[in-house]
């Protein structure tokens, strides 16, 4: 079966993208943002059995938390959801934790991301943006400010940022005169949903999958993304923990570290300060 007619069948081509798009616009009520808008960073964990190192995964999951919890404004949750409870992880209002309801096949990021999505819909009555945050990765501590304060309406994407290879303590900056954040890095799109009156943005959050589309997806539903004005993502790899790494795909991302890996000891400073980096 050719991949065109896969898509067609899956009603994944262009022209039926645009179809659903349409029907959607027409049954969603778009009201005007609200004055109290909440991020929310939905988090997949690997499964401890599927963990090459699940001290290491936690490490990590703690790290990522603690850049979320050193944001200047508390406008923000994060939703963990994973078959076991991470180490040393403390949960409140603002950290929670999602049983999955999921067995650990290799690849269950999508279905961990529709449970947190659903427990969104049915516990939310607000709008916001949903950010897709990989359980390695750090954010710029004004990043949940930035949003809130200028609140489009439709979302926003990293495009500049920082590669760290955290076997060669290497960092490369990405952006426009290399490579875009948001192509390289999961961790780097905020789309915009509202739950006030109905549970109708639950459809199309789940039609967010891989990061690459995110933009163009929510444009075909008439949002238009913006992009973050400042470096606003670190993206971890070569840690031994990455779901690029477990699929074989690492190669690129570290000849992109180092290609243009930083040499200025005072610039790669003030990036581990504002990232929290020991």
């Amino acid at each position: 079966m050719g991949k065109r007619l896969k898509n067609f069948i899956r009603g994944k081509l262009p022209w039926q993208l645009r179809v659903k798009a349409a029907v959607w616009r027409r049954v969603t009520p778009i009201d005007a943002p609200s004055d109290t808008p909440v991020v929310v960073f939905a988090i997949p964990l690997v499964s401890m059995r599927r963990a090459p190192d699940w001290d290491v995964v936690c490490k990590n999951l703690n790290a990522t938390v603690e850049a979320l919890r050193s944001q200047s404004t508390s406008s923000w949750k994060a939703l963990i959801c994973g078959q076991n409870l991470p180490k040393g992880i403390f949960l409140d209002e603002q950290v929670q934790f999602l049983k999955s309801t999921v067995s650990d096949k290799f690849y269950d990021k999508g279905d961990k991301r529709r449970q947190i999505i659903a427990h969104m819909a049915q516990s939310l009555k607000t709008d916001g943006y949903y950010f897709q945050l990989d359980a390695d990765d750090l954010l710029h501590p004004e990043l949940v400010a930035h949003i809130c304060r200028d609140h489009n309406g439709a979302g926003y994407y990293l495009q500049r940022g920082y590669l760290r290879d955290v076997g060669r303590d290497l960092f490369a900056p990405l952006g426009p005169e290399t490579t875009e954040f948001w192509t390289v890095c999961g961790s780097s799109t905020a789309a915009y949903f509202d739950f006030r009156k109905s549970n109708n943005f639950r459809y199309l959050l789940n039609e967010l999958k891989s990061h690459k589309r995110i933009i163009s997806r929510m444009a075909t539903y008439g949002f238009d993304m913006k992009s973050i004005p400042f470096p606003a993502g670190l993206y971890l790899v070569n840690h031994g923990q990455n779901m690029i790494e477990r699929r074989g795909n690492l190669g690129g991302k570290l000849s992109l570290a180092e290609t243009h890996a930083l040499n200025d000891p005072a610039e790669i400073a003030q990036i581990k300060e504002t990232f929290r980096l020991p």
